[in-house]
């Protein structure tokens, strides 16, 4: 089997020849790898750099297989100008700090979102939004009257990428549920307080932005995208089973079944706390589930995940790259790898993965040994 006939086989719930291996890469990994140092304005969309074609040779160098990730420009979920939404950017600051406020006039009203931008290492660049652009219900009045159509994936760049990738794996641009997508827009806070202050609100914001991300999401997937990576890592063990059941999972399967339905794969990313609600994960239309993460970054107990998640849900993930990678010796490395792809192949349908992207700094030969041991122990 080549690399995208593996992953395909195992996002199906089939027994590939071997347990792929396909790390969560992000873009500070590869501009590590080329000693490339973005510019903070454009950190997800260098103007000098091909993320494609380094994104691929960052996977040939370690022999992994290709879940291409890059593409969300998640700074730039508010729509450009367009009839009676006119944005103006402000910027305030430095080549490694940033205040960026943006402004929106309508005929209604202005809205304004405030984000601060900051490199936490010289090749990764932090978002944090101070001011949300959804405050009340007015602002969710103009922003549906107003607001162009979303436009907050590269699909050039996801059209470049399935050219490029061709048999060594799959597009897989890493985007977000139904909840997490909200959360772009008001504060998290807020929304977990609005079903209970006013359900009527919450429920016609989660159906707007369902619909309004989903509209874009057809067009990422036209454009070449295998797969969407569907962020759900706001809704974890926190919000309790119930307030999932309620409040979250009826959006995040109607957005699954909407993308199966344009011809994607759906992986969902929860990186953190799943423990409490992850039994709830088998009534999703997912077909992967990321990153099983366990104490003391996450609170899954491994043995319980492998027990209770349905055996045609690939998995994907597990081990700790925070710490263990960047700590231990290549030979630690390699006998924590076989000893969980010992653990995991009797049920199959697993990815070997870190559990989220690695750290600037981590050894290479340490990443090697990952990728050597996933090699060697991953045969079915």
């Amino acid at each position: 089997m080549n690399a995208r006939e593996r992953l395909i086989t195992t996002f199906q719930g089939k027994k590939a020849d071997r347990v792929p291996v396909s790390p969560f890469i992000f873009l500070n990994n590869i501009y590590e790898m080329f000693q490339y140092k973005p510019d903070i304005d454009h950190f997800l969309s260098p103007q000098d750099f091909d993320v494609v074609e380094k994104f691929v040779a960052y996977h040939d160098y370690f022999g992994f297989d290709v879940l291409f990730s890059p593409g969300l420009l998640w700074d730039s979920y508010i729509p450009e100008t367009s009839d009676n939404w006119e944005v103006t950017i402000t910027k305030e600051g430095d080549a490694d700090s940033q205040l960026r406020t943006t402004l929106v006039k309508t005929p209604d009203g202005n809205l304004t979102q405030v984000m601060r931008f900051n490199r936490s290492s010289t090749y990764m660049v932090v978002l944090a939004v101070e001011k949300y652009i959804i405050e009340n219900r007015q602002d969710f009045e103009i922003f549906t009257k107003y607001a162009p159509p979303a436009r907050f994936i590269d699909c050039e760049l996801i059209g470049k990428a399935r050219k490029t990738v061709k048999d060594k794996g799959l597009v897989n641009v890493a985007a977000h549920g139904a909840f997490n997508t909200l959360n772009q827009f008001r504060k998290l806070e807020d929304m977990m307080m609005d079903p209970v202050v006013d359900e009527g609100f919450y429920r016609a914001m989660m159906e707007f932005f369902l619909d309004w991300n989903m509209a874009h999401l057809r067009e990422v997937i036209a454009a070449g995208s295998d797969s969407v990576e569907i962020g759900g890592n706001l809704a974890t063990s926190g919000v309790g089973p119930r307030f999932f059941q309620e409040y979250v999972m009826e959006y995040e399967n109607r957005l699954c079944r909407q993308i199966h339905e344009a011809g994607a794969f759906v992986v969902y990313h929860n990186c953190g706390d799943a423990q409490k609600i992850m039994h709830l994960y088998n009534d999703l239309d997912i077909d992967v589930w990321g990153y099983v993460t366990t104490p003391p970054f996450g609170d899954v107990n491994l043995d319980d995940a492998l027990k209770i998640i349905r055996p045609n849900m690939a998995l994907r993930g597990n081990i700790d790259q925070v710490e263990f990678l960047r700590q231990a010796s290549p030979q630690e490395i390699k006998e924590k790898v076989k000893w969980l792809l010992d653990k995991v192949k009797p049920r199959g349908n697993w990815i070997l993965c870190t559990s989220d992207f690695f750290f600037d700094g981590t050894p290479y030969e340490n990443i090697q040994a990952f990728a050597e041991a996933g090699l060697e122990y991953g045969k079915y």
